[in-house]
């Protein structure tokens, strides 16, 4: 996607992480194969850097803090209408992304650059949908590193994946219950694999799905309380 192809730095330390990718070695225009280690070998591939957890101040998609070892590192801000939802660094506040959910035109989301040079795409073109091979739908996103998809999980509800690990999730909801995510608010869990400056899309995934996922939960438990209501009447009649 084009919002993260001036991140060259970032791009590197993050295939360098997760493939053992070296720009010095290989050309920019295409991804290496993954390397395969040596069937005798007895290392384990552990990333070293552990894993930031973002939690959210509220349990709200649109409107939250999130925070890092109690410290405010983004923030998210929707618009009264709702119809502009902002990401910013809370250490600095510079603008990172924006999502604008139109009524006639296409929705769209924007990426700001370090040098903040502004990006925007249609967030259809940016989030879509694909069938994975399981049958499971998902959510691809084209980034500088490669595809990432998006998809539901058992266990964390959502979960990130690389196309270099299909089995490991770069990114996932935390909650031994996916079911507390309606009641409590959700921290993001994110692999220390992945450079700071991908941050951004990879929060801004999770919170537009996640809404999603949430408003049409809520549809289904009114359609299911309107066909208890009518139902009723008809039971005392037996």
């Amino acid at each position: 996607m084009a919002p993260l192809r001036h991140l060259g730095p970032a791009r590197n330390s993050f295939l360098k992480a997760v493939v053992g990718y070296s720009a010095s070695s290989h050309g920019a225009s295409s991804l290496p194969p993954r390397p395969l280690p040596p069937m005798d070998s007895q290392l384990t591939l552990v990333d070293p850097t552990p894993p930031l957890s973002l939690v959210f101040s509220t349990n709200s998609m649109i409107n939250a803090t999130l925070s890092a070892n109690g410290l405010a590192r983004y923030t998210i801000i929707t618009a009264l209408q709702g119809s502009v939802t902002d990401l910013f660094d809370a250490r600095t506040g510079q603008l990172l992304a924006r999502i604008a959910r139109n009524a006639i035109r296409a929705d769209t989301i924007s990426f700001v650059s370090t040098e903040g040079q502004e990006t925007r795409v249609k967030l259809s073109k940016w989030m879509k949908r694909s069938k994975q091979p399981d049958g499971i739908d998902a959510h691809v996103i084209d980034t500088a590193v490669g595809q990432c998809f998006l998809r539901q999980h058992l266990e964390y509800r959502l979960a990130l994946y690389t196309e270099f690990d299909p089995d490991s999730p770069v990114a996932h909801w935390a909650s031994p219950d996916p079911a507390a995510l309606a009641s409590l608010p959700p921290t993001l869990v994110i692999a220390g694999s992945i450079p700071e400056a991908f941050h951004p899309q990879v929060i801004c995934v999770f919170i537009i799905e996640e809404l999603k996922m949430r408003m049409a939960e809520k549809a289904d438990l009114v359609a299911l309380g309107r066909a208890e209501a009518q139902s009723t009447p008809l039971a005392r009649l037996r």
